[in-house]
């Protein structure tokens, strides 16, 4: 159980430390969501259609977050974070 709250937490700090680019902050939330389904799989050891259910919905962020960042490196040129809040109008 520790080793998953120490993953969850190095999730959070790669979140918070390396958002320069899109895909680290991406990165680091999946890291946090695949700790959480560890974390819930020794908890809840005897419920293992909740673990699917978990692991299914990590699965379908990380294909939507990929979508998002290939979309904006078409559009913007870059997945850099500033690239955002840029007007470009």
């Amino acid at each position: 159980m520790f080793f998953g709250f120490v993953l969850f937490m190095l999730g959070l700090s790669i979140t918070l430390v390396q958002s320069k680019h899109l895909i680290s902050v991406f990165l680091g939330m999946e890291f946090m969501a695949l700790s959480a389904m560890l974390i819930s799989s020794i908890a809840v050891y005897s419920s293992s259609s909740y673990v699917l259910f978990t692991m299914c919905m990590a699965v379908c962020e990380a294909s939507i977050a990929l979508a998002l960042i290939v979309s904006m490196v078409r559009v913007h040129g870059s997945d850099r974070v500033m690239a955002l809040s840029l007007d470009k109008s």
